[in-house]
């Protein structure tokens, strides 16, 4: 067994049968902390593995399932913060990356941005991820107002980089949880807010796609979200107990300000919901759930929804929303064939041959169809270089949207 790579099920037997092949990947100090939340969590979930260049951090994970990436570079002792060393980490191992990632329908990559390790190499495993043909969703917090501008300025181009190489990132800032935490609650326990949240994002698709529901979904369901997405979401939790749980999560799915205390719901144009609860689960409260979410939500925003019943949650109920904030359907290109073809134009009679010069012409004039991706330089910021970046919910306004999002901007040759 290779020194930087051990695999095996948490029990050490054989991982229970899933209809989708699923990985979690926690990459970096909180990354792995996370994972391991998840892995606790979930007894007989997906694999879950630790991805770190600090070989003591990964061995406190505890994860039977521990990559350590750039020793040649690191020896084992971490990035040092150093977001380039990260990267170079993570390259230098690509090999093991690819194989670990190789024929998985779903990866999820777990980060905490700001530090070396998780804005260097982050983006690299969901790049080589997303190059397997795994839908690839990246959950990705960033740090609190009061950290070092060089950590906050790593952590906003770590995010470009995710949203740029993953189907859909999702943010979720740290200065957000001292909303959700009590006032004297420890630093610690803000963090493990942050995990449980994540966690449960992560339990939540995982429990949708794998366990006994009253209303189904599938991968396809999940895939259709988050590739029309625009390469962001948002992400939303809450819990209910009790007689009236279904009324409890929707009111504190609602205030949450991880979706920006209901306006998340109300502005996106498609989201994906999932109620999972007990097998006291009723229609009754499938139907409050979603008749006070759709007094919120546009009339014509697209819903996935799906209610799944696990026995662990008797007498309690969970909702979890993954909110697109634009539908940006897939067009197709040029000269490739779309879902409804319109007529094919008449065919020029095979009677007719074509000459030399008629066919380079035809070809020509087919190459001007082609459309080509834009290729924007990256400038300095001029004046504005040393001007503090407009940060507001964890990304860089300054930044336009169709950078932040990884959004490729096609245009007609002329």
């Amino acid at each position: 067994m290779s020194a930087n790579l051990r695999l095996m099920d948490s029990d050490g037997g054989a991982a229970p049968a899933a209809p989708y092949r699923l990985l979690v990947v926690g990459v970096g100090g909180g990354g792995c902390r996370a994972a391991r939340h998840v892995a606790t969590l979930l007894d007989q979930g997906p694999t879950v593995v630790a991805v770190d260049s600090d070989d003591q951090a990964l061995r406190e994970t505890g994860l039977p399932v521990q990559l350590s990436i750039g020793r040649a570079l690191t020896r084992g002792f971490g990035a040092g913060g150093d977001a380039a060393i990260g990267k170079i980490a993570a390259e230098d191992e690509e090999n093991k990356l690819r194989n670990l990632v190789e024929g998985m329908d779903l990866v999820f990559v777990i980060t905490t941005l700001g530090g070396g390790t998780g804005s260097g190499a982050a983006p690299v495993v969901a790049r080589i991820a997303h190059e397997q043909g795994a839908l690839t969703i990246c959950f990705a917090s960033t740090p609190f107002d009061f950290e070092a501008n060089r950590d906050k300025d790593a952590a906003q181009e770590a995010l470009r980089q995710l949203r740029m190489h993953s189907d859909a990132t999702i943010c979720m800032p740290n200065q957000r949880l001292l909303e959700i935490v009590p006032d004297q609650a420890t630093l610690k326990s803000a963090f493990d807010a942050s995990d449980h949240m994540i966690s449960m994002a992560v339990i939540g698709i995982w429990k949708l796609l794998t366990e006994t529901g009253l209303i189904r979904l599938n991968f396809s369901d999940l895939k259709n979200l988050v590739e029309n997405s625009g390469g962001a979401c948002s992400f939303g939790y809450a819990e209910g107990s009790g007689p009236d749980k279904a009324k409890q999560a929707t009111q504190a799915l609602l205030a949450s300000p991880l979706l920006d205390h209901g306006n998340v719901i109300a502005q996106a144009d498609a989201f994906l919901l999932n109620i999972l609860g007990g097998p006291d689960l009723a229609l009754l409260d499938v139907q409050q759930v979603m008749s006070n979410i759709q007094k919120v939500a546009r009339r014509d925003a697209k819903i996935f929804m799906g209610a799944t019943i696990d026995d662990d949650w008797q007498g309690r109920l969970t909702v979890t929303v993954l909110a697109a904030e634009h539908w940006v359907a897939a067009k197709p290109m040029i000269g490739q064939p779309s879902a409804a073809p319109a007529e094919a134009p008449a065919a020029v009679p095979a009677a007719v041959p074509a000459t030399p010069e008629q066919a380079a012409s035809a070809a020509a004039a087919t190459a001007e169809l082609a459309q080509k991706e834009l290729i924007f330089e990256k400038r300095d910021r001029g004046r504005f270089d040393k001007v503090e970046p407009t940060l507001h919910g964890g990304e860089d306004l300054d930044v336009p949207t169709f950078h932040r999002r990884g959004v490729k901007i096609l245009s007609d040759r002329t």
